[in-house]
């Protein structure tokens, strides 16, 4: 900035920011005040971290929450109708699943501003975190996650319906629809239970540069003027923030797995 500083100024800084001390002590500092949420202050605003991510924290999770209920429909659907439809009609689904999951996700959000925005204006470019400025970020985060998880519902449909159960429950006349939601849906609702909660690990981290296109105040914006600004003690309360809630809800899918499966519970109860 044009101002030479003087020894005593560097020496204050390095003060500051514990920067004096050796280096196993500063990890040592650092990491017990992570364990207490304490990251201390950004460099670029002088606020507490804590604060600055519990103002655009929310944003997130209702951006990643609306993404993961989009990606959970798209998936059922193209999954199931690619594992029932003919076989044309599966060959197309499946080639719809393959183009939306190869369609990197700033792409396709410009698209979506090209023609919600600018074509047919439907929605606005910059708003102000309200309910309708979420559908197209949440569009654009759930259309390739949704495919990507509709290969794996087809996946697990199709290997179902070669086992035994479902070759009788075809014997006994029943329908395409029973068969799927009575006999072939109990069975795969835990992996995908799992494939899901990873799936919003990936959407919160996919979110950072839908936000920064759509203008959503949300922890993307924060990271990317962090990264510009390099506000590090934003940065790492950003990492590991992200990986506690990735932990979470993947902790949470694996416990639900494990209290809907009544087989898998006596299993660990006699281990």
């Amino acid at each position: 900035m044009g101002i030479v500083p003087e020894p005593e100024d560097i020496a204050a800084l390095r003060a500051e920011f514990g920067l004096d001390k050796a280096l196993l002590q500063r990890y040592a500092d650092w990491l017990w005040r992570a364990l207490h949420f304490e990251f201390g202050t950004s460099v670029a605003t002088g606020r507490p971290v804590m604060a600055e991510i519990a103002l655009h924290l929310p944003a997130t999770l209702a951006l990643a929450a609306s993404a993961l209920i989009g990606a959970i429909a798209i998936s059922l659907t193209l999954g199931s109708l690619a594992a029932v439809a003919g076989r044309y009609t599966g060959a197309g689904l499946r080639g719809l699943t393959i183009l939306l999951v190869s369609v990197p996700s700033f792409w396709l959000a410009l698209l979506l501003i090209y023609i919600f925005v600018l074509r047919l204006g439907w929605a606005r470019l910059v708003g102000d975190g309200s309910l309708t400025d979420l559908v197209l970020p949440a569009i654009t985060l759930s259309l390739a996650a949704g495919a990507a998880l509709g290969r794996m519902v087809y996946e697990r449909i199709r290997a179902e319906m070669s086992e035994d159960h479902v070759r009788l429950a075809i014997a006994k006349g029943l329908g395409p629809l029973q068969i799927l939601t009575g006999h072939i849906a109990p069975r795969i609702a835990g992996p995908l239970a799992t494939a899901w909660a990873n799936a919003f690990g990936g959407l919160l981290g996919g979110a950072v540069i839908v936000e920064s296109i759509f203008g959503w105040p949300g922890l993307g914006q924060l990271i990317l003027q962090a990264i510009a600004q390099r506000d590090f003690p934003v940065i790492q309360a950003y990492l590991v923030l992200m990986g506690l809630i990735f932990f979470a809800t993947s902790l949470a899918a694996d416990l639900a797995v494990i209290l809907s499966d009544p087989q898998l519970r006596r299993r660990l109860g006699d281990e």
